[in-house]
């Protein structure tokens, strides 16, 4: 996620901290893929672009999202939308004292797991509730591999195995 698209998000939850709001219109935005590609083209003039955001009707009464949208698009910026929403999601769970957790396993863990490592998680980075997105990849060959806050915990075999070789290799260049 760039630093441009979490100063968008930051800045439009300062002034409209609703996520739902965000989420269904974004969506609806970016789902019609003839209105999506036209929103992000460089092809299409940013006053045109404007004309259309105005037109819809899922904007109809949410004039800050549309100042921001006709904002994004003016500067050439729509494309960031899915990067902004993701970071205004970020911002709202810290709001709440929460983080979200990018969990890469083999496979999906079971709620009884997901507990327990959401207590160990909400322990070590003093939160009081963590979000999962899971993602499954079955190259790790076993164990997982966690992001949160910036912290990396890989407890994969594949990366057990890549710590090995780097030793091993450190010690014949010795």
């Amino acid at each position: 996620m760039s630093e441009l698209a979490r100063r968008y998000a930051q800045a439009l939850y300062g002034i409209f901290p609703n996520e739902d709001t965000l989420d269904l219109t974004a969506q609806r935005l970016m789902e019609n893929r003839e209105l999506w590609e036209s929103l992000c083209s460089p092809a299409v003039q940013a006053g045109e672009k404007e004309r259309i955001l105005t037109r819809l009707p899922m904007l109809d009464g949410h004039r800050i999202l549309l100042s921001f949208y006709s904002l994004l698009a003016d500067k050439g910026r729509m494309t960031l939308l899915p990067q902004i929403v993701e970071a205004f999601h970020d911002i709202a769970l810290a709001e709440r004292g929460a983080a979200r957790c990018r969990l890469t396993c083999t496979h999906v863990p079971e709620a009884e797991e997901l507990e327990k490592l959401k207590q160990a998680l909400c322990k070590l980075h003093h939160k009081k509730d963590v979000v999962f997105d899971i993602h499954t990849q079955p190259d790790l060959i076993g164990g997982f591999v966690m992001e949160i806050e910036g912290v990396t915990y890989d407890k994969s075999v594949r990366g057990t195995l890549t710590g090995m070789f780097r030793q091993l290799e450190e010690r014949r260049m010795a």
